[in-house]
C-alpha cells in the first residue's frame, strides 16, 4: 500500500515540476530553458499530418505540455510514464476527448497531459510529510497537520474482475462469428464455468492461435430508452473469458479461466482486453441538499442481471457517453423527481462512478445508495 502511495506522490511531483519548468520557459530571457522529461513537448505547435482513425487537433495551445504517440504506446503506459501511476489513464483520456476509444491511439496523435496535482501543492517539495506523518498508502492523513483538502484522495472504484465482467450496450453490430460450438462432455452439459473445456467453430484458418485469450459474450436484448422509447442498442453480457490450448485448421479448444455467469453454446468470443480500473475522488456522498450542477443530464437505461431495482455495488447503463464529455472516473448523482408535474425537489438516491464509456452510453457502478435505483431514474454529472 505504501509503495503505491509513494508512486502517486512521485507522479504528482514529477508533473508539478514539469509544469513549473514549462512556466519558467515563458519568462526566461538569457537563462537556458530547463529540460523537460524525455518525450514531452510544449505548445504552441502545429500537429504534423498523419494517418489516424482519431480526428486529432491541428494545433497545440501555448504553454500546454503534450506528447506525440509512437508505435506500441497506450494510455495506460503513458499514465505510468508521465503521472507515475498507470491507473490514472482516465485523467489523460479526459484531456483528449478526440480519442473516441481509449484502447486505440495512433502514432503521431498528440496527447495533452493534464494539469493536475494529485496530492497537494507541497508534493515533491522540501519539508514534505515524513513516514510518521503519512496515512494509509503513504498518503497524508485526513484531518490534522498536513491534512488533504476535501476531494483530493483517489481510490479505485472497483476491482478488475468487475470491469471485465461488466455488461455494455452497442449500437453497431459486433463481430460475433467466433462462437462456442460444443464441449468435451457433449450434450451431457449445457452450461459451463471455470475449467470447462469448450470447442470453437474456427481455428488457424481464422487466425486463432494457442495461448490467445478471448472474452465470451451473449446478446441479451434490445434496450429501449425508459422515457422516449427509442432503441438505444443491444445489451451485451460478458460471461467470462477462456484461453486457447489447442488449434486445428477449422476448430480450436479453449479452457474457461473465469466465468462471470453461465456460458452456453452459441455465445461468441472476441479478443480479451485488459480492464483499466479508473480512480475516483473520495468526497462526501450527495444528499437532498446537494445543488444541481447544471452539467450533463441523462437517465438510467438498464440494470445489472435484468433486475427491477438495484443498490450499492451493482452496475447500471446510462444514456450518456463520450459525446457528452463523459470519461471513466466521472461521478454522477442518481435522483428521482417524485411529482414531476409540480415539480418537487430531487429525491437523491445515490451516486454512480463511470467504468467504461462508448459514444452514446456508459457503464457505471453504484458506489452509494440510500434507496433502490430503477431504470428511468435520472442522473447528473457532479
Amino acid at each position: 500500500m505504501r509503495s503505491k502511495g509513494i508512486g502517486i506522490l512521485c507522479g504528482a511531483a514529477a508533473l508539478s515540476l514539469l509544469l513549473g519548468e514549462a512556466s519558467a520557459q515563458g519568462t526566461a530571457t538569457k537563462k537556458e530553458a530547463a529540460p523537460t522529461p524525455a518525450g514531452i513537448l510544449m505548445g504552441p505547435a502545429s500537429v504534423p499530418r498523419h494517418w489516424s482513425k482519431n480526428k486529432y487537433p491541428d494545433s497545440i495551445p501555448e504553454g500546454a505540455p503534450y506528447y506525440l504517440v509512437v508505435k506500441d504506446d497506450t494510455l495506460w503506459d503513458l499514465a505510468k510514464r508521465f503521472l507515475g501511476n498507470p491507473y490514472l489513464w482516465p485523467q489523460i483520456w479526459d484531456q483528449n476527448k478526440y480519442i473516441t476509444d481509449a484502447h486505440w491511439i495512433y502514432p503521431g496523435d498528440p496527447i495533452l497531459l493534464p494539469k493536475i496535482a494529485l496530492i497537494s501543492e507541497r508534493a515533491g517539495q522540501p519539508g514534505g510529510l515524513g513516514p510518521e506523518e503519512q496515512g494509509e498508502g503513504g498518503l497524508p492523513p485526513e484531518g490534522g497537520p498536513g491534512a488533504l483538502p476535501p476531494g483530493s484522495v483517489l481510490y479505485p472504484v472497483t476491482e478488475e474482475a468487475t470491469m471485465e465482467c461488466a455488461q455494455y450496450i452497442v449500437t453497431d453490430h459486433e463481430d460475433d462469428s467466433l462462437k462456442v460450438l460444443g464441449t468435451e462432455e457433449g450434450a451431457a452439459k449445457n452450461a459451463f464455468a471455470e475449467r470447462d473445456i469448450l470447442y470453437l467453430n474456427k481455428g488457424s484458418n481464422a487466425g486463432v492461435k494457442a495461448g490467445d485469450v478471448y472474452s465470451i459474450h451473449h446478446h441479451a436484448y434490445t434496450v429501449k430508452h425508459p422515457e422516449s422509447g427509442r432503441n438505444m442498442g443491444s445489451k451485451i453480457e460478458t460471461n467470462g473469458w477462456a484461453r486457447v490450448i489447442l488449434v486445428q485448421e477449422n476448430t480450436a479448444t479453449v479452457v474457461v479461466e473465469h466465468s462471470c455467469s453461465d456460458i452456453h453454446l452459441g455465445d461468441y468470443l472476441k479478443p480479451f482486453e485488459k480492464a483499466n480500473v479508473p480512480l475516483i475522488l473520495r468526497r462526501p456522498p450527495p444528499d437532498r441538499l446537494t445543488p444541481p450542477s447544471g452539467k450533463a443530464h441523462g437517465y438510467v437505461l438498464d440494470l445489472q442481471d435484468d433486475a427491477s431495482a438495484v443498490g450499492a455495488g451493482s452496475l447500471v447503463s446510462i444514456d450518456l457517453g463520450s459525446r457528452d464529455g463523459l470519461a471513466p472516473g466521472n461521478t454522477l448523482i442518481v435522483y428521482r423527481i417524485m411529482y414531476p408535474s409540480v415539480p418537487t425537489s430531487r429525491n437523491v438516491l445515490g451516486e454512480i462512478a463511470v467504468l467504461t464509456v462508448r459514444e452514446g452510453t456508459a457503464t457505471a457502478k453504484l458506489t452509494y445508495t440510500n434507496s433502490a435505483v430503477q431504470a428511468g431514474d435520472e442522473v447528473e454529472l457532479r
